[in-house]
């Protein structure tokens, strides 16, 4: 049942979501096509929908999309707790319960993968990273800022640095399209996709979190993720 108040507070919000990422973050950023838009984009429609709020969807690249998102402009976007220092997103941002879980890896050639299987093992050194992606060791290591994955990938092949910050199935699409032969040599970071909401929303995390519960048992939420060959248990670690 929906209360009268809740109703009201429906028609009167429109809520504006940036996707996070980059189009190079296959097949979770945002692929330009809306045909095939996308993880995030499809998760974000079927939970929003669902929710029976208006939103506007925008496409800020991620150094971008922090700054308008600081600057209270963007209201929701997804975000994982474990890319920032000791879990913590800031006092200005609530999050929604767990949607599914995301792993990214220190990802180098295939030469360099036992210099590297010991995660600590970037520290001091020069990393391929997303420019305004955040890292929650990054104070740690020294970034090598690219605008996409595919830049980091190529980055990775001519030598700019012998480790980038990627998830499995982005390193192995572009190490396959640009021809190299790369290894996840150890775990990064692994942790929960949530939505992230500035807290004046807070009162629209109840609902928000029950239509999320009702679709990861209803299954739609799997249904994506299989869609784009998201299966974590079957995943490897090495580029095939």
């Amino acid at each position: 049942m929906v209360s009268t108040s809740q109703a009201i507070d429906k028609k009167s919000i429109t809520l504006k979501y940036n996707l996070i990422g980059t189009e190079s973050w296959t097949p979770y950023g945002y692929s330009g096509d809306d045909a095939n838009p996308g993880i995030f984009a499809e998760v974000i429609d079927l939970i929003l929908e669902k929710a029976g709020y208006s939103y506007e969807f925008y496409y800020y690249p991620p150094k971008r999309a922090a700054k308008v998102f600081e600057e209270n402009q963007l209201d929701i976007d997804f975000m994982s707790p474990s890319w920032f220092k000791n879990g913590d997103m800031g006092d200005e941002y609530v999050q929604s319960i767990m949607i599914f879980e995301l792993t990214e890896y220190n990802v180098t050639l295939q030469e360099n993968a036992e210099k590297y299987a010991d995660p600590h093992a970037i520290y001091d050194k020069h990393v391929g990273t997303i420019a305004g992606y955040s890292y929650f060791d990054d104070d740690m290591f020294t970034r090598i800022d690219f605008s996409t994955e595919d830049g980091l990938i190529r980055g990775l092949k001519r030598g700019r640095f012998e480790v980038a910050i990627l998830e499995n199935l982005t390193a192995r699409h572009w190490a396959k399209k640009h021809n190299v032969k790369i290894s996840l040599a150890s775990v990064h970071s692994h942790g929960d996709i949530v939505l992230r909401l500035r807290r004046e929303l807070s009162h629209l995390l109840p609902e928000l979190n029950a239509v999320i519960k009702s679709l990861k048992q209803e299954g739609e939420i799997d249904n994506i993720l299989r869609k784009h060959y998201v299966i974590p248990k079957n995943l490897k670690l090495n580029n095939e």
